[in-house]
């Protein structure tokens, strides 16, 4: 949904502008309102403090719960500890070293056994970015400054990661598929750190020396696991009472119940919108976004997405989405520019209801996440794709936060980080037109626009969008 499959191509030209709309809304929306990323201040990769703790907000790559995780890490032992529980069941506390991963049995506060597992992670070094890493760029997002970093993964694809600036810790991780570094966060789609800290001293190696001592041999299934969530399911779980209050007081806020209270956002029938939508590809960049909605204007959708760092901002990509049809506008390799009827149609403005996007979590101001209001985050499920996931971030009053397809393929953009939010806004009718590239037929030595993506194309789509079917 929501622009996901767009093909970038190289940068457009200026002159697109002139095609179609342009800015003809920017004496209502000034351009300077769309989120430009800064040159990176800071180029070298992030080290990591000798000790530190995290707390990880944790979305699967699968339609299936939000997780917790609290981690500890100490260079000096080496190891790291990962305590994990799910929001709805499933726990599972982990001693990860150099040598071996131990399952940790007793207290929470003073486990007093182990299991040896095999050695089935990795111990994570200071940093977390090879040296193919790559800073794209520095903007805030949630009222914390950060910088977008990202590593090259399989079929070109992008592991992004984000870091706070002025401490340099991790903020938010997003794999295109499940990563062996770093041990267990490479498990999951998307993490949050609301919480990363370095701390004076850890009890980490006193548990190195237990497990080393007294560890006992892995039971079958858990000598079989390979991922977190399968070692949690293997665990003892925890009584619903204890969960609670434990996710409650690594994530204040932050309830399951709560999910009941909370209504299934839906579109205003007007609005304007502003975002970073980050691509797939790791050779494109973040797209500074301006989005307009009008769903009473034969269903439109349009997006006009810039180059990261060009001020004043310069376009360089359309997505138009109309009534059962989506259209872009991109650049062919002779250097014209040519329109391609490629994708669905407008999003209905009701597709989180229609799809059966589930409540997961909801975090009531919570001072990291938003001190001001309710955040709700929903696994909506793809039609006819099995337990394939987007996963959607609202505020209790519908303003919308994120939208992200992990593990998403081809060449079009995967996250969606929205900011500014006008909804009712109405845009002038002109603005949302098509541009004639898209409307008449193809000149001379350009490709055709075509008719649109068939019926057996968009199922899964039809939901979410407008379709031809």
């Amino acid at each position: 949904m929501t622009f996901i499959g767009i093909r970038r191509r190289p940068r457009v030209a200026a002159a697109i502008a002139l095609m179609a709309l342009a800015f003809a809304a920017r004496d209502t929306f000034a351009a300077e309102t769309l989120p430009i990323l800064s040159p990176c201040k800071q180029t070298a990769a992030p080290e990591l403090p000798a000790r530190w703790r995290a707390v990880g907000l944790m979305m699967p790559f699968t339609r299936d719960q939000v997780d917790v995780g609290e981690f500890i890490y100490d260079a000096d032992v080496p190891a790291m500890r990962a305590t994990l529980n799910g929001m709805e069941s499933g726990a599972v506390d982990l001693l990860i070293t150099d040598k071996e991963t131990y399952q940790l049995l007793g207290p929470r506060d003073a486990p007093d056994a182990c299991i040896a597992l095999g050695k089935k992670y990795t111990l994570p070094g200071r940093g977390w970015l090879n040296n193919e890493a790559v800073c794209d760029g520095e903007a805030p997002l949630w009222k914390t400054d950060v910088q977008w970093w990202k590593t090259p993964a399989p079929e070109g694809h992008t592991n992004w990661q984000w870091y706070k600036i002025g401490t340099g810790l991790p903020w938010r991780t997003m794999f295109s598929a499940r990563s062996a570094s770093p041990a267990v966060i490479g498990d999951y789609g998307m993490t949050y750190f609301p919480t990363f800290t370095p701390v004076k001293d850890t009890n980490l190696a006193r548990l190195q020396q237990l497990c080393s001592a007294k560890s006992k041999p892995a039971a079958s299934a858990a000598a079989a696991a390979t991922t977190a969530r399968e070692l949690m399911a293997t665990a003892p779980d925890m009584p619903k009472a204890a969960r609670d209050e434990r996710n409650k007081t690594l994530i204040p806020g932050l309830s399951l119940d709560a999910c009941s209270k909370l209504s299934v956002p839906r579109w205003p029938q007007q609005f304007v919108m502003t975002g970073i939508l980050s691509p797939i590809l790791f050779k494109w960049t973040p797209l500074p976004t301006m989005l307009y909605y009008d769903w009473e204007n034969d269903g439109t959708f349009f997006g006009l997405m810039h180059e990261a760092q060009t001020r004043p901002p310069k376009l360089e990509l359309m997505s138009m989405m109309k009534n059962g049809i989506g259209y872009s506008l991109e650049k062919t390799p002779s250097g014209a520019f040519a329109c391609a009827a490629s994708s669905p149609g407008a999003v209905r403005p009701d597709w989180m209801s229609v799809a059966g996007c589930d409540c997961k979590a909801a975090i009531d101001h919570n001072p990291d996440f938003d001190p001001d209001e309710i955040t709700q985050i929903r696994a909506c499920p793809v039609k006819n794709q099995g337990q394939r996931v987007n996963w959607t971030w609202y505020t209790a009053a519908g303003r919308p936060i994120l939208f992200t397809e992990p593990a998403a393929r081809g060449s079009g953009l995967n996250i969606a980080d929205y900011l500014g939010w006008w909804p009712g806004a109405k845009m002038p009718p002109e603005s949302l037109e098509l541009p004639r590239l898209c409307t008449h037929p193809a000149e001379a030595g350009m490709p055709p626009v075509g008719n649109g993506l068939p019926a057996s194309a968009t199922t899964s789509c039809s939901d979410c969008h407008t379709t031809r079917q």
